[in-house]
């Protein structure tokens, strides 16, 4: 079989060795594919289903061995397109960055288009999701660097990694919040009130749920979210506080929102983060030590 052939078999197989549906399911006529199943049957001489009344009703053994085989072949083989892709991409001058959406609006925003417009040779690809997933993303090759949130839990052996912008959560709450008033907070400042927070695909969902276990008030996280905006409208109910990185406050009305720092404050920091490798293409240099550059920030004295 080709690997054409490997997915009718397996859609067959899927469709309940109903032809008329899996005929329907891979866009060729029924005809067509029962032709498929005679020709093969009969050039190898092997039987891979069983049949009752004419009908496709199970698979031999031999179609069982088959069909084992045919599964991992295919997953192979879209394995390699991915990996073929990616390639073609690397060798075009394609270059994957992920990043979290909330910092590449706030902080990429305008580098990125700037970088493309002076550096028409220069293609990047914006992949935008939590810095959990990312970092997925990054051990499996699926993109070349991304932008991840301390701590990113990677191999410093393995990773390359620059610190780019050190931060902080802070609390977000409307303008008549009952802790308004608070200079500070104090993360027992919290207790009885609703909070809401990122989801568990971001880092500082984490975060933020670590520092509320210590206190035994986690239980209080009541509203999840990848929208930062969803999140701060909500804090217009006068008990509910958002605990979010402090650069959200970027985008909120001032005069209907404030937020509050806490005296023991989580850290938002993020590094731009790559393999280790023995050599980098030119495009992956010039990406990776431009977006440093761009951010670097001496220490004071």
């Amino acid at each position: 079989m080709d690997i054409l052939q490997l997915y009718y078999f397996i859609n067959i197989v899927e469709c309940n060795f109903n032809l008329s549906l899996a005929a329907k399911k891979i866009h060729i006529s029924q005809p067509a594919l029962s032709q498929f199943i005679s020709n093969f049957e009969s050039e190898k001489e092997i039987l891979l289903f069983y049949r009752k009344n004419g009908r496709l009703n199970g698979l031999t053994p031999a179609g069982e061995r088959i069909y084992e085989y045919a599964l991992k072949i295919t997953e192979q083989h879209e394995e390699m397109q991915e990996v073929v892709r990616l390639e073609s991409l690397k060798q075009k001058g394609t270059i994957r960055i992920g990043l979290p959406s909330l910092i590449l609006r706030v902080y990429f925003s305008q580098y990125f288009p700037s970088l493309s417009l002076n550096n028409p040779d220069v293609h990047i690809e914006i992949i935008e999701n939590g810095s959990n997933e990312l970092r997925k993303m990054l051990i499996a090759d699926e993109i070349d660097m991304a932008i991840l949130i301390e701590p990113t839990s990677l191999d410093t052996k393995k990773y390359e990694q620059h610190v780019i912008e050190i931060d902080q959560m802070v609390a977000f709450m409307a303008i008549d919040h009952p802790l308004v008033h608070c200079d500070k907070l104090q993360w027992k400042d919290l207790k009885n009130y609703p909070i809401g927070t990122f989801n568990k695909n971001f880092m500082t969902h984490q975060l933020v749920a670590d520092k509320l276990r210590e206190l035994n008030i986690e239980n209080q996280i009541h509203f999840t979210s990848s929208s930062w905006d969803y999140l701060i409208e909500a804090t217009r109910n006068e008990e509910i506080i958002t605990i979010l990185p402090r650069p959200v406050e970027t985008f909120f009305d001032s005069k209907v929102f404030t937020t509050k720092k806490f005296e023991d404050f989580i850290p938002f920091n993020f590094r731009l983060c790559r393999p280790v490798k023995d050599k980098y293409n030119s495009v992956e240099d010039f990406v990776f030590d431009n977006i440093i550059e761009h951010f670097y920030q001496p220490l004071e004295n």
